[in-house]
């Protein structure tokens, strides 16, 4: 008994040893992560307040100057309605672009002749400047909301679909064989196969199609909308409000960057599962 207890309190004792010098390494880790993420925007703040330190800053203002304007404009009621106006239709944008583009591509990538078929005209269709386009998009869909949720997904739409339908045209069809051969239920077989092999590109997707979204909103909005970040960024350049412009430019980046960074985290953590 006196051998067992000994035993015992020395694994415990070695379960504490391996936590305590876990717990540095996960931290070290995690620390390095943030200085990856954060060493480019930092130079490039560097940088940009050298320059606006050597040039005229009422051309050119430098970080604490957009900071400022950036500041004024949230002051603003309207300005912070415009905020809200653009991340709701920007996550119904892209919401609609994730499960709609993962529907398409998940139906056209079970054949092999359809996936032909539509591959080339897709892929042409995301080569084309959309906002050449957009008059046509007017005239179908007048001006509104409507009009710029649907050049957002017109944006984000065709990648989200091919990379779905090309990861469904590599998927292991022995493994639905398989399923078919065992009389696996749809539900099962939904489950067990072919979810777990369309996640990565299901959160690849997802992440690209995030930053194309907001592309076609902005750029929407600074053509027709009468709210929005991009309708008000085409206020402040009307009026040549320089230092009202850089702060918005960065907080649109900001509002941008950080979701990106998260989907972007999750999908290295799919990855690594896989």
């Amino acid at each position: 008994m006196t051998k067992m207890a000994l035993s015992a309190s020395d694994e415990a004792c070695g379960a504490v040893k391996r936590a305590g010098t876990a717990v540095p390494g996960i931290l070290a880790r995690a620390l390095n992560e943030v200085l990856v993420v954060l060493a480019l925007p930092a130079f490039v703040v560097v940088i940009w307040a050298i320059a606006a330190a050597i040039l005229n800053n009422v051309v050119f203002p430098g970080p604490l100057e957009a900071i400022q304007g950036l500041i004024l404009d949230l002051g603003r009621e309207a300005y912070r309605q415009s905020i809200l106006t653009t991340v709701r239709l920007l996550l119904l944008s892209w919401a609609i672009s994730v499960i709609a583009g993962a529907l398409i591509g998940f139906g056209l990538g079970l054949s092999s002749f359809w996936s032909r078929v539509f591959a080339t005209p897709m892929f042409a269709f995301y080569c084309v400047p959309l906002v050449t386009l957009y008059p046509v998009f007017i005239i179908f869909f007048g001006i509104g909301e409507q009009v710029r949720v649907i050049f957002a997904i017109a944006h984000a739409l065709p990648p989200m679909a091919l990379l779905v339908m090309g990861a469904t045209v590599d998927m292991d069809k022995n493994l639905l064989r398989l399923a078919d051969a065992l009389t696996l239920p749809w539900h099962a077989k939904l489950a067990k196969i072919i979810i777990p092999a369309l996640v990565p590109a299901l959160v690849s997707g997802a992440r690209i199609a995030l930053g194309l979204t907001m592309i076609g909103l902005i750029l929407a909005g600074m053509v027709s909308a009468t709210s929005g970040l991009g309708h008000e960024l085409v206020n402040n350049i009307a009026n040549a409000r320089l230092a009202r412009i850089t702060g918005q430019v960065i907080f649109i980046i900001i509002l941008a960057v950080i979701p990106g960074l998260c989907l972007r985290w999750l999908e290295q953590r799919v990855s690594r599962h896989r």
